[in-house]
């Protein structure tokens, strides 16, 4: 299919009301409006307008504030979205979301009732080997509008960047557009393609930059105006450099394109390399009162003598002045690393993994990347590469700082150690890695972040300066499940409060909880909306009163990793990669009391050869995945395609998990059982992960998947039982043909099913016993049959297992005291003989066994003791 850039519609010249260019409403409420990433053009995070949230009418004990409804749009959508009150809009007046996806369009939503007002196509993403070059490593298959637009009430513009194709698919371009917030499908000027040189004769590549930074719009005191843009580029061969792109907003409705650039790395020519690009995880540059430009640039070279360009992992502040032409130049810059001339390859300490903000008081910015640690740096004189001229010295952000190789002191190890990765992961909190992603937030003297792999962390300024030791931490922990390096990308933070009263952090946070998740970089992961009280850092412990896991139906889902959340009048909205944006707010009760999760087991007839493995896919009706957790982690061959399983899919196995040679199979490992009375010298499924297992009273070959399924995502047929659908798949490695073939099992056509389905239909929480449909099965054995039981046990090790219930760590049975161990979490069990039968008891506390360099050992699933991580921070 040829794609064609969409044409414009004719202006009008009677435009919608934009009531008096915000500054008056006829709402309740005070007017709030979210115009740019952040709230503000500090990037502060902080909405102080709320009036209607507060810790008290939030919190889990009263039961009114749960997920509402859902935005539904045509992609995966990576910026934030944005609010605007009563716009005329539709024929009326309305709150309205603006929400971008990656497929390139543009959406308003009415914000209260999720009404679709308007919506416009930008244009084809860029997709396949355009795509993949250059970003290698990606969740999305297509790549469009990746950052938040920036609204200027004063014209009722929204400024949008979309990268795709205009002339079928030859040639990725990035474009400008200005659309009309009453009617999308409207223009306020034609769009704009980016492009431009540096000073030193570099261009602008437009198959190589990645525009993800939020985009901004910078305000001179004098009224002129300039839409700001940042590059980055991606992981791919000869990274881009940064770019900061500045358009004069006045002159963009006359057909004036000019446009002033800025080249972070002009000296690395397209072909040789590049870095310090900007990204800051999706942040926008940060904008002070006279206009001037704030941004955090990444991996890359460093070196003032060419004229102050060549400025990798620095914050730098960039003044734009208006004219014909203008000018963006760089006016000052600070860079903290002292190894930023020897190291050649440039690490991964990537300074613009992080945003900066601009405190609105007292002339700061605050800066911090990979390395977990905050700048203050004083933007009337930033220092380049002077510490004594920072407002503070630099202070750890997002882990507990233990002094390394004898140093005394974190300024120590800042000056002395080549500051990369490999360092920070060698003396930080059990080996993983403390990177910010995104900027903090910053509200009445209060800074919070939230670092990968911690807690949210609370510093308090007093007299303009930060204490080193935060005020309070909070009481949960991102991505706490994952082994070293650990998970990505910590919390992704915003406030609401009126003014300095009923404050509350809203946490966007991985969720990581079992050790196979993978980090949210290598895939979709399911994210935890949190929710904590202001007011109780000063006792310092940061108290969570709300989340989106203490009820099945406010799950966010995969929810965008770098998209804080948007609180605007008496509502939450949280941007997923589900096509959707998740819509919170106070109402009625919920009418789920608590979560649904069962053990679950399977067993699936199938005669197969030696060298030959079985998978299992499926999923809810519809094709819907569901969560599972697997409990048998005893066979360390079939554990190789268990790690990074965290649902039962259609998909073939997640992105991260290990897969079968040959491209076939994938999915949900099952192991080989028998029958106690046919086992004939097998071992035991509880000492070796497959052999006899307890629950097969059937005989040879039934394969069994024992897991904790989440029932909330399986089909509830209204009669007490709730249906998940599935097939078997089996792969060979023996390069001569054996019986049965590789590949999918026949179709299904099973009685007594809640609807018609070519698939085994299983019952979650019981054991259910099919026979898989492939050539010379035995006669007596019917494909189209199954059987359903309840479990032996049904105690359940679940999703979260830190917080195990009583009867999950001390009252789940066992059968070999001594011989029979697992893991709950990072603790190692064993089974033993107490209180008058045989349960398992934690032996050891992985958590708390030092294997030097200050790593922690893990507990390891196949063994059930504890073990040193080992290459990747991983022991299977």
């Amino acid at each position: 299919m040829t794609h064609q850039q969409p044409a414009p519609r004719a202006r009008r010249s009677a435009t919608w009301v934009f009531l008096a260019g915000l500054a008056g409403f006829g709402s309740a409420q005070a007017a709030v409006n979210v115009f740019e990433r952040s709230y503000d053009p500090y990037r502060t995070g902080a909405n102080t307008a709320e009036t209607t949230l507060t810790p008290a009418n939030v919190k889990a004990d009263t039961n009114q504030f749960h997920k509402r409804f859902a935005l539904k749009v045509d992609g995966k959508i990576e910026g934030s979205p944005l609010y605007a009150s009563q716009v005329n809009i539709g024929g009326g007046l309305h709150n309205v979301v603006y929400v971008a996806t990656m497929h390139n369009t543009v959406y308003a939503f009415d914000a209260d009732s999720g009404a679709q007002l308007s919506t416009r196509w930008l244009g084809a993403p860029v997709t396949g080997n355009d795509l993949h070059t250059l970003k290698p490593f990606t969740i999305h298959g297509e790549w469009g509008i990746a950052s938040t637009p920036v609204i200027d009430p004063a014209t009722g513009t929204l400024y949008v960047v979309r990268w795709g194709y205009e002339n079928g698919t030859s040639g990725p371009t990035y474009r400008l557009f200005g659309l009309d917030i009453g009617n999308l499908a409207n223009e306020k000027f034609p769009s704009v393609r980016i492009d431009g040189y540096s000073k030193n004769g570099v261009g602008f590549d437009r198959y190589r930059q990645m525009q993800r930074a939020g985009l901004a719009l910078a305000k001179k005191p004098n009224g002129a105006k300039a839409v700001v843009i940042a590059f980055g580029g991606g992981e791919g061969q000869n990274t881009a450099a940064g770019w900061v792109v500045a358009f004069d907003t006045a002159k963009l409705p006359q057909g004036k394109a000019s446009h002033d650039v800025w080249c972070s790395s002009p000296n690395n020519g397209s072909g040789s390399g590049g870095g310090a690009g900007i990204w800051m995880a999706n942040a926008a540059p940060a904008i002070d009162d006279n206009g001037d430009i704030y941004v955090a640039t990444g991996n890359g070279p460093y070196n003032p003598a060419f004229g102050a360009d060549q400025l990798g992992e620095s914050a730098v502040r960039l003044v734009w002045n208006p004219g014909d032409p203008g000018a963006l130049a760089v006016a000052d810059w600070f860079t903290p690393f002292l190894d930023r001339d020897r190291d050649a390859a440039h690490k991964d300490q990537d300074l613009s993994a992080g945003g900066v903000v601009a405190l609105p008081e007292g002339g700061g910015l605050i800066a911090g990347g990979k390395d977990g640690v905050y700048y203050h740096i004083h933007r009337g004189g930033m220092g380049q590469r002077d510490y004594s001229k920072l407002i503070d010295p630099p202070f750890v952000a997002t882990f507990d700082y233990q002094p390394w190789n004898g140093h005394g002191s974190l300024f120590d190890d800042l000056n002395q150690i080549t500051s990369t990765d490999p360092f920070t992961i060698g003396h930080v909190d059990g080996g993983r890695t403390p990177h910010i992603h995104g900027t903090g937030v910053y509200h009445n003297n209060l800074l919070f972040v939230q670092g990968e792999n911690n807690q949210v962390r609370v510093f308090a300024k007093n007299s303009g300066h930060f204490g080193a030791s935060p005020l309070a931490k909070g009481t949960e922990t991102a991505s706490w499940g994952t082994g070293s390096p650990g998970g990505m990308p910590g919390g992704i933070l915003s406030l609401s409060a009126n003014g300095t009263q009923n404050a509350i952090l809203w946490v966007n946070q991985a969720a990581g909880n079992l050790p196979g998740d993978p980090a949210a970089n290598i895939a979709p992961t399911p994210n935890i909306l949190r929710a904590y009280d202001v007011s109780s850092a000063v006792g310092g412990t940061l108290q969570m009163i709300w989340d989106s896991e203490m009820e099945p139906n406010d799950h966010v889902g995969a929810a965008t990793k770098f998209a804080p959340p948007l609180v605007a009048n008496g509502k939450v909205y949280m941007a997923t990669y589900d096509n959707q944006v998740v819509v919170y707010g106070l109402g009625a009760a919920s009418p789920t009391p608590k979560r649904d999760i069962r053990r679950t087991v399977v067993f699936i007839y199938a005669q197969t050869q030696s060298g030959q493995d079985m998978f299992v896919r499926g999923g809810s009706q519809g094709g819907s995945p569901i969560r599972i957790t697997h409990r048998n982690w005893l066979n360390a061959r079939t554990n190789v395609y268990r790690w990074g399983d965290a649902y039962l899919d259609w998909n073939g196995g997640e992105p991260g998990q290990a897969q079968p040679g040959g491209g076939l199979g994938g999915g949900s490992p099952v192991d080989w059982t028998t029958s106690a009375a046919q086992g004939q010298n097998q071992p035991y499924v509880w000492m070796a992960g497959y052999g006899i297992a307890n629950e097969n009273n059937f005989g040879m070959h039934y394969w069994m998947l024992d897991a904790d399924m989440d029932c909330e995502q399986a089909f509830d047929d209204g009669k007490g039982h709730k249906w998940f659908e599935l097939k078997g798949f089996i792969v060979t490695t023996l390069n001569n043909a054996v019986s049965p073939t590789p590949g999918w099992e026949g179709d299904i056509y099973q009685t007594g099913t809640p609807y018609p389905s070519i698939n085994h239909m299983g019952q979650c929480g019981m054991v259910n016993v099919f026979v898989a449909n492939f050539p010379g099965r035995p006669a007596n054995l019917d494909p189209n049959s199954a059987q359903f039981f309840a479990p032996s046990y049904t105690y359940l090790a679940p999703l979260d297992d830190r917080k195990a219930a009583a009867d999950v760590l001390e009252k789940t049975p066992c059968v070999a005291p001594g011989v029979e161990k697992r893991c709950v979490g990072n603790l190692a069990q064993t089974c033993q003989t107490v209180e008058g039968g045989k349960y398992f008891r934690t032996a050891q506390n992985c958590n708390t066994s030092s294997v030097g360099g200050n790593f922690v050992q893990m507990c390891q699933r196949s063994t059930g003791q504890c073990c040193t991580p080992g290459a990747g921070g991983i022991c299977q």
